[in-house]
């Protein structure tokens, strides 16, 4: 019998491993059998763990928006006082993020399960992330915006760094565009 620790540690490696098979076949063209072949155990392993492939799929995209939320949290709280120098922080890790983790993003945002507003851990860690995209918004208001211009800043801005991101990893923007649009006052909304 499996301790808790080496029962997670199998559901991060098989989370690991189905997580590129989701990315590069969509999630409806990789089978169980296919994520049992790719971590090289039996294929009926993978149901131990998970209920679904649905359910694997969920667990991916929960660890990639609770990774995305985090590295957003920490470049915010370690970015100096100012609400810009806050957002350019969370601008530059939104970009680095989406960069590095590319698979994932995609499915983190291509892909929507009935979870992703639940109450279950995909629907936490959905909104854990949203929480860290508003909070820009929220400093806009502290700093005396209206509520409506502080969303509407926020929605521009995060259409904006999403947009840049896709348009880069599908090769229609050279590399280095979406962060030089973060680096790039004019490219940020004002209120």
């Amino acid at each position: 019998m499996r301790s808790i620790d080496e029962i997670e540690a199998f559901r991060a490696d098989l989370c690991d491993v189905a997580e590129p098979l989701f990315a590069a076949r969509g999630a409806q063209g990789v089978s169980m059998r296919q994520i049992a072949d790719a971590l090289g155990v039996s294929p009926m392993t993978p149901y131990r763990y998970f209920n679904s492939r649905d359910d694997i799929l969920a667990a991916v995209r929960q660890r990639g928006f609770e990774r995305f939320a985090a590295m957003l949290e920490a470049a915010r709280g370690g970015s100096g006082g100012s609400r810009r120098a806050r957002a350019l922080a969370a601008g530059r890790a939104y970009v680095d993020f989406a960069i590095a983790n590319k698979h994932v993003y995609r499915l983190m945002f291509d892909i929507e399960q009935p979870d992703d507003g639940g109450e279950g851990p995909l629907g936490g860690a959905v909104a854990r992330a949203r929480r860290t995209l508003t909070v820009h918004g929220d400093d806009l208001v502290g700093g005396g915006a209206t509520e409506e211009e502080a969303r509407e800043v926020e929605a521009v801005a995060w259409a904006t760094l999403h947009g840049a991101v896709l348009l880069e990893l599908a090769g229609r923007l050279p590399p280095g565009s979406a962060r030089r649009i973060v680096e790039d006052p004019r490219s940020w909304p004002r209120v």
